[in-house]
């Protein structure tokens, strides 16, 4: 064996154990949203569509996610393009989208000037 079918033997074991990784996840949480959040989605509750170009467009969606505390929000921020997607996955506790809901409120009420 030379030092490049080593280096390739390497590669298909490390790809291998990676797509193990994630498929385990996907069967585990019941689907490739919830694997990215690390908890089940028990429901969607609803989205919001950014403003945008004619070609590019922005949606947040919230989750209720099913089990632990530490993850009771899961917010998918999903970018769209000509060629282009982008699913960003971001789980809050119940305190920290509280937290954050205060935050969206406060921005609102802030006079513009």
């Amino acid at each position: 064996m030379n030092d490049g079918s080593i280096g390739l033997i390497f590669f298909a074991i490390a790809a291998g154990g990676v797509i193990l990784y994630f498929v385990t996840r996907i069967v585990r949480y019941g689907g490739f949203k919830a694997a990215m959040f690390g908890a089940r989605i028990e429901r969607t509750v609803g989205e919001v569509y950014g403003s945008g170009s004619k070609f590019m467009g922005s949606t947040i969606r919230v989750h209720v996610l099913e089990g632990d505390a530490e993850k009771a929000i899961g917010l998918e921020v999903v970018q769209k393009g000509p060629g282009a997607y982008s699913m960003q996955p971001c789980s809050l506790s119940a305190s920290e989208a509280s937290k954050l809901v205060q935050l969206i409120q406060s921005a609102l009420s802030r006079p513009r000037g």
